[in-house]
């Protein structure tokens, strides 16, 4: 069934530390990984929650837990975690191992997992019978959340935090060591989120590539123009993808502007 009312998408980016993400309460939301560190601040639980990647889902999964069980988000969408007997006990919250997913994450009606599916936004599905999200993996959470919205009926959506861009300098990477495929940091120090303890000390995880992250989004604009039922709007200033997509300041556009 359409949905009338906008679908936001709440990226990590600085610039939502310049955003009043307050304004949002109320509204559909979607937000991933460790945001919750912020929803205090925000003064509301998003709508629905979203983690793509395994070795973020292995450092944070006490603290998803958390969220199933006292929470006021509506539905979980998660990885499988199918590799977890592949990693030591340090690339798990508080370094405590566990097994397959279902040892890592409480079952409940409103958890589905991330199974492979189609490649394209119209195609992706959501089984109630086996709670699961079908869809091709992308590897940015934005475009995964924009393909997350509209399969629950959202035909308008908007963007804050997205800025798709991801500094790598010696300044950003000054309190960070790299062991095999994933990045310990060792500081409060993150420059390429909202906040400096998003990635802050003892967080583990994986990179972002913004040029990947950039193609993703590019390809994805003639995906939504073939749609012609989907209206996408950035909401984030001076991101790397209002090149594509029609910007709005978020203040206006929650006033009605389009």
């Amino acid at each position: 069934m359409t949905k009338s009312k906008t679908g936001w998408i709440i990226g990590n980016g600085p610039s939502l530390a310049n955003i009043d993400v307050s304004r949002l309460k109320g509204e559909t939301t979607v937000s991933f990984n460790r945001a919750y560190i912020a929803y205090e601040d925000w003064g509301f639980d998003p709508t629905y929650f979203l983690v793509i990647d395994s070795n973020d889902m292995r450092s944070i999964y006490k603290d998803v837990n958390g969220l199933i069980e006292n929470s006021k988000i509506e539905k979980f969408f998660l990885p499988k975690c199918d590799d977890n007997r592949k990693h030591e006990a340090k690339h798990f919250q508080d370094q405590e191992k566990v097994g397959p997913q279902w040892e890592m994450i409480t079952k409940r009606d409103n958890v589905y997992f991330i199974e492979p599916g189609p490649n394209d936004i119209a195609h992706a599905a959501i089984s109630e019978k086996d709670k699961t999200f079908i869809t091709a993996h992308h590897q940015n959470a934005g475009w995964m959340g924009l393909k997350l919205l509209y399969t629950l009926g959202y035909r308008e959506i908007a963007f804050v935090g997205c800025d798709s861009r991801y500094r790598d300098d010696e300044d950003a990477n000054k309190y960070i060591t790299k062991e095999k495929s994933e990045y310990v940091s060792h500081a409060d120090y993150d420059v390429n989120h909202f906040r400096h303890d998003y990635f802050g000390k003892g967080q583990r995880f994986g990179k972002p590539n913004q040029n990947r992250i950039i193609k993703i989004w590019r390809k994805g604009r003639h995906e939504i123009d073939s749609l012609r039922d989907l209206k996408v709007f950035s909401c984030t200033e001076n991101s790397t993808l209002n090149d594509w997509y029609d910007y709005i300041p978020f203040e206006e556009f929650l006033d009605g502007k389009r």
